[in-house]
């Protein structure tokens, strides 16, 4: 910048360079015309000096330069009036120049006319009174050149110059030899001028320099503290910063709030006793949590690492403090609000253990009770009971007066079958309308008494509004260790007991009994048929479409597997599909549905993706079932990101370390994989965190009464937040009307999938003679 101004001074602007300092130009012209006083007197001796002369020498030449010289001081006043009426700080180049010029010309006619005066006094005349008034003259108005226009030296240099020569030479010329002394010692004037001028403007340019960069470094530490009180007040977290006497060094506005501090306690210096007694006396928190804070902040100096703490404020807030050391001896603390993420995550952390419709244990929860009460009956030899409870006629109810009536009777039941247990007893909603109940050290008559009551309680009417409703219950007991060695054996035979229980007329209870053949000797011939149908090619694919919420669009179909029995009819899946995984039957029915469902999907040609259900046994084959996707896409020509496997919480439960290695190799051939019914059944937050689900399906419990239970809301609305943050998809199950489209979607799911949008359908619904059954 100095350069720049060098060569402005200078009057080097014929090609000035992008580096040249425009306002510092503008600053050097401007110091020319700051000081009219100093013009106005310089004008007026310049007047009178010729002047002077004229009556001293009565020489008509002297006259006529005074009127020369007063002429040329009224243009300079006249131009610096017109450059003072106006702002210049947006002046051009071009413009800047034009006033220097205006005041290099205005300067120079002034000094080389009032040199020649000087020259023409002590040359053409041998008064003694012109000679001393003009060299007087001279030297006073050329020093005060050298201090006024120190920053323009050439300007000063070149006035200078027609000021003194000419006296110069007139004293030479002179006849005087005194005279002719001065003359030769005003040489070294002007070079001593012109040294002072170049010394001045060194260090006018040096104070200018010094100024800027004062100024830019004020500037940029004013930018930097307000970039660092904002980067402060924005943070989400509550910051203070302690010294090594636990006074207070800086804090921002989040941990005045979090704490409800004053502007006067958070100011630096306060000590950290008093923002505690303050703390103490507004009972925001309590003396033992400030205590337990303070010895943190203490311990934290001494050992020089970090300590958290979690403290809940006498508001309700819960508020995480991390204490970690700072520079010389001080401490930083940390203060998070995880009032919301702690709700939430205890909000989630009952959906995975409860069941959210009736607060009882879900399938989760009541797997771990059994696998504890299988360990004790290893360690102790102490039995226990398995009751499987299931509600008689609860489809009709369902069907007849709508799920939220449905929801309600399975609320109630839950109060109901409560009230008849003890304090030690277990009971869990297995799903729909299906409940378990372990009962440790219980004898015979004790589980027929329980057992007995629950059927009492549910036969009495459910009183809803203004209906009446009836509903029984039918109950399964399994005896361990008679019964079953196993939770898997255990749960099969209290099943098989309440199948019993049903066909015995209902609203009754049955205790397992192997010799139950007419309930085998039924499944047994469901099995052989479905065998039968295996390789007759009478299992089927429906198709459910699953649509993206935005668009409206259809993004997957999910594939159903149906069977029309010759003779029986078309038999549900959670039929056949049981008896087929315990029959062995899954892994071939499976490995078919993949085929078969890519073969469908690269039919549709588009970009419509297919899901297929997988079976917790077929991951028992790894290499079988990663072989069987790999052929199925390779034989369909479909790609790899179109397919989806469908997986439910058992599944994770198993064998953890072989399920995901299968699950990452099948990801690495692009397919993708959804976890099934998120809500009923185990629901462990673990499991998300652990496998690469790229989409979760929240169950259809959670769907039916969502546009008026606030839990229900506040579930979907967790889990959706939950997935979004892991990059994964949402898709509600069970939308069957506009209202439950409209409330999930504005609680974050991205997809839906229920017969508002469609009912399962065979291939030929939507693609006429494509349908085909299994070959």
């Amino acid at each position: 910048m100095a350069e720049a101004l060098r060569r402005s001074a200078d009057g080097g602007l014929s090609d000035p360079g992008k580096d040249f300092d425009l306002p510092g130009y503008r600053l050097l012209v401007s110091s020319l015309f700051s000081s009219p006083a100093s013009i106005v007197p310089g004008g007026i001796a310049g007047i009178l000096t010729p002047f002077l002369c004229w009556l001293s020498s009565d020489k008509h030449l002297f006259l006529n330069l005074t009127v020369l010289v007063a002429l040329i001081v009224s243009l300079r006043l006249m131009t610096v009036i017109s450059y003072r009426r106006k702002d210049h700080s947006e002046d051009s180049l071009r413009e800047t120049r034009r006033w220097d010029r205006e005041y290099f010309f205005g300067a120079t006619a002034f000094s080389a006319v009032l040199g020649y005066s000087c020259y023409a006094a002590l040359a053409l005349t041998d008064d003694a009174a012109a000679h001393i008034t003009s060299v007087a003259s001279t030297i006073a108005l050329a020093s005060g050149y050298v201090s006024r226009n120190a920053g323009r030296p050439k300007f000063v240099a070149v006035q200078i110059l027609t000021f003194c020569i000419p006296m110069a030479v007139g004293l030479i010329q002179a006849h005087n030899v005194y005279y002719q002394y001065i003359g030769y010692f005003a040489f070294l004037y002007v070079a001593a001028n012109i040294a002072i001028t170049n010394s001045l403007h060194r260090n006018l340019l040096a104070l200018s320099d010094a100024t800027k960069q004062s100024k830019a470094l004020a500037s940029a530490l004013h930018s930097q503290n307000l970039t660092l009180d904002a980067a402060l007040n924005t943070m989400i977290h509550g910051l203070a910063m302690f010294d090594r006497d636990l006074k207070l060094a800086v804090s921002n506005a989040p941990y005045r709030a979090l704490y409800g501090i004053p502007e006067t306690l958070a100011l630096p210096g306060t000590p950290l006793t008093a923002i505690a007694r303050f703390l103490i006396e507004r009972q925001i928190i309590g003396a033992e949590q400030v205590r337990d804070v303070r010895g943190a902040l203490v311990a934290v100096q001494d050992m020089q690492q970090t300590m958290t703490r979690e403290l809940q404020t006498r508001g309700g807030r819960v508020l995480v403090i991390t204490i970690a050391p700072a520079a010389e001896g001080g401490v930083l603390m940390l203060t998070e609000d995880a009032t919301e993420r702690k709700a939430t995550e205890a909000r989630i952390e009952q959906m995975a253990r409860f069941d959210e419709l009736t607060g009882l244990a879900n399938r989760f929860e009541f797997n771990n009770h059994i696998t504890e009460a299988f360990g004790r009956l290893e360690r102790t030899g102490e039995a226990f009971a398995l009751l499987y409870v299931d509600l008689d006629g609860f489809k009709q109810v369902n069907d007849n007066l709508g799920h939220d009536i449905g929801d309600r009777v399975l609320s109630e039941t839950a109060s109901r079958l409560k009230s008849t247990i003890r304090g030690g007893d277990l009971l869990a909603r297995f799903g729909g309308d299906e409940f378990l109940l372990i009962l440790p050290s219980a004898s015979h008559a004790v589980v027929t008494n329980i057992a007995q009551r629950m059927i009492d309680a549910m036969s009495k009417v459910f009183h809803l509004d203004t209906k009446s409703v009836y509903v029984t219950a039918s109950v399964g007991i399994a005896m361990a260790p008679h019964d079953g060695a196993t939770p898997v054996d255990l749960l099969r035979h209290a099943d098989t007991a309440l199948y019993k229980a049903k066909a015995a007329g209902r609203n009754t209870l049955t205790f397992f009994n192997p010799a139950m053949a007419e309930e085998m000797l039924d499944r047994h011939e469901i099995e052989v048929d479905l065998r039968k149908a295996c390789d007759d090619g009478a299992l089927e694919l429906y198709y459910q479409p699953i649509i993206d919420l935005k668009t409206h669009e259809i993004v997957t179909r999910e594939a159903l597997m149906r069977w029309h029995h010759p003779t029986r009819g078309m038999i549900p899946p959670g039929v056949f599909i049981p008896i087929a995984e315990q029959s062995g039957l899954i892994a071939a029915m499976g490995n078919w549905a993949i085929r078969q469902a890519c073969k469908d999907a690269a039919q549709w040609g588009n970009e419509i993706g297919v899901s297929v259900n997988i079976s917790p046994l077929q991951f028992r084959e790894p290499r079988r079932i990663v072989e069987t996707v790999k052929d199925a896409l390779i034989t369909s020509h479909l790609g790899s990101h179109r397919l989806t496997l469908e997986v439910t919480e058992s599944l994770l439960i198993e064998d953890n370390k072989s399920t995901l290695a299968v699950i990452d190799e099948l990801r690495a051939l692009g397919v993708r994989f959804a976890l099934d019914d998120f809500g009923t059944g185990y629901s462990s937050l673990a499991y998300l965190s652990t496998y690469p689900f790229a989409q979760v399906k929240i169950d259809q419990s959670f769907t039916r009464n969502v546009h008026t239970n606030e839990a229900s809301k506040a579930i979907i609305e967790a889990v959706c937040q939950l997935a979004r943050r892991l990059s994964m998809n949402v898709v509600v199950e069970g939308i069957e009307t506009e209202q439950q489209r409209i409330a999930v979607q504005l609680l974050g799911a991205q997809r839906a999938q229920g017969y508002l949008f469609g009912r399962p359908e065979p291939l030929s619904a939507f693609f006429p003679d494509k349908g085909r059954k299994i070959a």
